[in-house]
């Protein structure tokens, strides 16, 4: 069971003064600049190396799955960037490009800061369709332009911030003699850390709600030049453009699944908060002494669940990896299976982390208790490196019209197999009827159903990587009951099991998982990483202690005196003495 979960590289580093610092109170510049120095130190930890990044190792994926990312979600977003996106884009480059290692090196050492600069304000998931340009100079150089507001890079953090020189990874539309050559990937340099580069605008936007504060920005070039070198890639025009636009954006897919696996500690860390929260606070019960909430049912079931779901989404990402990676099996198969994998991930943490949240009442409403802040960085995951709904979109459409395969289910007579198959059966059966499925039936009818219909492939994929990493049956049973809540009505409808049986499934499911939950709770090692100042009396007590405190000697006279019955003829209003 436990072999799941491994210790952190980075477990140290939560009782550092670097990361026991509050950031409540500080000016936003300060906590930008303390991100960074967290991201760093991470970073340290990890010691990446080209091959790690290129060939996605075990390290790699373990990095995205460190509980470490709870305590600061603005330096996992940095780093994310920085390692995947930049690092892993440059990577294979620099393999064939001696010059490039040098810039590389100092990449995966953290002493640059690296982003990667695809979408823009008017283009987003149609990124193919980019504006800003870099055209070949007569000298061999590019001028790299912004040619209007809506060719502005969206979001990515490039702020004179973090100390470090600032480099990114633009993608731009090659001009070459005055003909479009297609996107392509450019190295361009953005800052020395304390100031733009020439020609280089960065418009920081306001923090995102909830989150740790990341300066993203909205990023202009105005007719930068570039050295011949900074092209990665041929200048010759692509014969298929859209297939090379995908390859120059290969790790948007990768980014993709590690973004998913975030999922896990996010869950594994609010679920340890919730429990330990729930232990701790109490009420007055009937016989006059403390009572835990804890021991009410309404309490256990969702943080029972979010615990089982912690499991079995890291049995299922570490099976994902290994489809991903398995080129034996088609391209367009293992892009579904990452969709599949982020629909799942991103509708677990988003159900979950919202109920854990609500079961700390008052207290699950504050960013410093971290649930709430997970659920919002999750919510940006969902958004991230493709959105959920348009994978979903694609994914579902190519699959309903046969142009190719998901892996066919391995146990095809369980509950989450029969739901996925009974589903598309439905749709299929409704596509006979409309025609084309560019016929606007289609869009009204067909389309709501691709997201349900795409984490119907996650939750069977999940349900059968569970088992094949022997999580334990009071897990697995845990997590098959609460997807079916999700689409309880086609359970009841077309398996023969309706409400109540439910939810006597989900009361023996809870009973029996009891009995083991503190060994469970402890194996995520969630423990060192959840700061929240509720889990604990003493963190409680010292975080009112280190509260903004108001004292004085102030008077106020409220003029309390008794008021006199008075009748007004209008309304007939009496006031009588209180």
């Amino acid at each position: 069971m436990s072999h799941l979960f491994t210790a952190s590289r980075a477990a140290h580093l939560s009782k550092t003064e670097l990361f026991q610092r509050r950031i409540h109170g500080l000016p936003l510049d300060e906590q930008w600049e303390l991100a960074y120095q967290r991201a760093k130190a991470i970073a340290q930890e990890y010691a990446f190396t080209a091959y790690d990044v290129y060939a996605l190792s075990e390290k790699f994926w373990e990095f995205h799955m460190d509980n470490v990312h709870m305590m600061d979600g603005a330096a996992l977003t940095i780093l994310t960037i920085q390692y995947n996106l930049a690092a892993g884009t440059l990577a294979p480059f620099a393999m064939i490009r001696p010059e490039l290692r040098p810039l590389l090196q100092r990449i995966l050492q953290f002493d640059v800061s690296a982003q990667f600069m695809l979408t823009e304000v008017s283009h987003g998931l149609d990124a193919m369709n980019v504006e800003t340009t870099a055209t070949l100079l007569p000298n061999g150089e590019f001028d790299l332009n912004s040619p209007n507001e809506g060719a502005a890079k969206y979001m990515p953090p490039t702020g004179p911030y973090g100390g470090v020189p600032r480099v990114a990874i633009v993608f731009a539309r090659l001009i070459v003699s005055e003909e479009d050559h297609g996107v392509r990937p450019f190295i361009v340099a953005l800052g020395d850390g304390k100031q733009m580069c020439k020609g280089v605008t960065s418009r920081v936007l306001p923090t995102r709600a909830g989150c740790r504060p990341v300066d993203h920005a909205l990023t202009t070039f105005n007719h930068v030049r570039l050295q011949h070198t900074a092209l990665l890639g041929k200048l010759e025009k692509p014969i298929d453009p859209r297939l090379h636009f995908f390859k120059c954006t290969w790790r948007a897919t990768v980014g993709s699944l590690s973004h998913s696996a975030l999922a896990v500690p996010a869950v594994a860390v609010s679920t340890h908060i919730a429990a330990r929260y729930s232990m701790r606070r109490a009420i007055t019960g009937p016989n006059g002494q403390p009572f835990a909430i804890w021991n009410f049912r309404t309490q256990q079931i969702p943080i029972l669940h979010a615990l089982a779901q912690a499991y079995v989404m890291k049995a299922h990402a570490l099976g994902a990896i290994q489809l991903f990676k398995d080129t034996e099996i088609d391209m367009r198969t293992r892009m579904g299976i990452v969709a599949s994998v982020k629909a799942v991930m991103i509708q677990h943490t988003q159900s979950s982390l919202f109920a854990l949240a609500e079961r700390c009442g008052a207290n699950g409403l504050y960013e410093h208790n971290q649930i709430i802040a997970a659920q919002l960085e999750m919510r940006g995951v969902s958004i991230a490196e493709g959105d959920i709904l348009a994978l979903s979109i694609r994914l579902a459409t190519e699959l309903l019209l046969g142009r190719y395969e998901m892996p066919q289910p391995r146990y095809p007579e369980c509950l989450l197999s029969r739901h996925e198959t009974g589903l598309f059966k439905e749709c299929r059966a409704e596509m006979s009827k409309l025609g084309s499925h560019r016929e606007e039936a289609f869009r009204r009818l067909i389309l709501p159903m691709c997201q349900p219909l795409v984490e119907a492939i996650g939750y069977r994929m999940a349900y059968e990587a569970a088992i094949d990493a022997q999580v334990p049956q009071h897990l697995i049973d845990l997590y098959e009951i609460s997807v079916m809540k999700t689409d309880a009505a086609w359970y009841a409808e077309r398996a023969g099991v309706g409400r109540w049986a439910q939810a006597q499934m989900e009361d023996r499911a809870v009973s029996a998982a009891l009995p083991h939950f503190e060994k469970d709770l402890d194996a995520v090692g969630a423990a060192p990483f959840a700061t929240a100042s509720i889990v604990t009396k003493d963190s409680w007590d010292s975080f009112v202690r280190n509260l903004v405190c108001h004292k004085g000697d102030a008077e106020v006279d409220l003029a309390l005196s008794p008021i006199p019955r008075q009748d007004f003829k209008e309304g007939r209003m009496v006031l009588t003495r209180l």
